[in-house]
């Protein structure tokens, strides 16, 4: 081969290795190969990965896996529902390749996270609420964040001092919820551990003992509030409006009013996974993009807002 056959053979292989990965970085991948894109190493459209889920969520996740599987039916994700402290620690005992929490990790489950020697990836993934509830015969129309941290840190113990008829508050809370506690606990105090209320033994508990008692209020989450709602214990309890201080107009809880902020008692859904499990990945990356449109069906908010093409003819 001459000198001038040899150099264009060179600058034909340089002009390839240049052009091809350009092309392949610029051409637009197909729904299937940009999910696979964050999967380590194999796809994740099929195989097997379990997920623990904050119960209180559970009717949300239902609702996001029956979409996900339907776009991926060779994927196998089973949905755990778990007390809400033991949640994380199916994900640290790597008993579960996934974990969704409603709220921020407390201090301690921070600890635990950090001195792994294996990394745990955070997402978050969606916005709750939490809804002050009381009895439908109870005169309140609304409430104010400081009016709920007198009630909650056992202060004001009258509703007559709130221009409702004498009788004791009985303040209560899910007792199965630690995680709603703590989220409580920090949008009122700025720390966990400072809710005074009497605890239920779960949330049908909860709700029935207010639709049961004039006296009686609660919190409960937003997708909590809706299945009463749906179950037939809307005609005997009702959720306040919540104002951010005495000043401010009350507004009730939507998922609309979560996503803006107009609504003060919010929290972030975070999942939670293993990096290395290639399903319980992909299926964070559904929650992350596909899901945020049905969040909102889930009687939540997006954590972000969703596209929406619209087609002008």
């Amino acid at each position: 081969m001459d000198n001038r056959a040899r150099n264009i053979s060179i600058a034909i292989a340089l002009a390839a290795g240049i052009l091809v990965p350009v092309w392949m970085w610029m051409r637009t991948p197909s729904q299937g190969a940009r999910f696979r894109s964050v999967v380590p190493s194999i796809t994740a459209t099929s195989g097997d990965a379990s997920v623990a889920v904050d119960r209180s969520l559970m009717t949300v996740m239902e609702l996001q896996l029956k979409s996900f599987s339907a776009h991926y039916p060779e994927t196998r994700v089973s949905l755990s529902p778990e007390p809400s402290g033991r949640t994380v620690l199916r994900l640290l005992d790597r008993e579960a390749g996934g974990a969704v929490v409603d709220g921020a990790l407390i201090r301690e489950e921070d600890s635990v996270v950090a001195s792994l020697k294996r990394p745990v990836r955070r997402e978050p993934i969606a916005r709750n609420a939490l809804i002050f509830i009381v009895n439908r015969a109870n005169p309140l129309r609304s409430v104010s964040v400081g009016t709920l941290k007198e009630i909650f840190s056992g202060r004001l113990t009258d509703w007559q001092q709130l221009g409702g008829r004498t009788g004791h508050i009985v303040a209560c809370i899910d007792g199965s919820d630690f995680r709603s506690r703590a989220v409580l606990s920090s949008i009122l105090f700025g720390k966990t551990g400072h809710i005074s209320a009497t605890a239920t033994r779960d949330v049908g508990e909860l709700i029935s003992r207010v639709a049961g008692d004039e006296q009686a209020a609660a919190i409960v989450t937003l997708p909590e509030y809706a299945a009463a709602l749906r179950s037939g214990n809307g005609s005997r309890i009702k959720a306040m409006p919540v104002s951010r201080d005495a000043a401010a107009p009350p507004v009730e809880a939507s998922p609309a009013t979560v996503y803006s902020g107009d609504y003060p008692l919010v929290s972030i859904v975070y999942y939670l996974y293993d990096p290395f499990d290639p399903t319980a990945t992909g299926f964070g990356a559904w929650l992350s993009k596909e899901g945020q449109k049905l969040f909102e069906r889930g009687d939540m908010a997006p954590y972000r807002q969703t596209v929406r093409t619209i087609i002008l003819k």
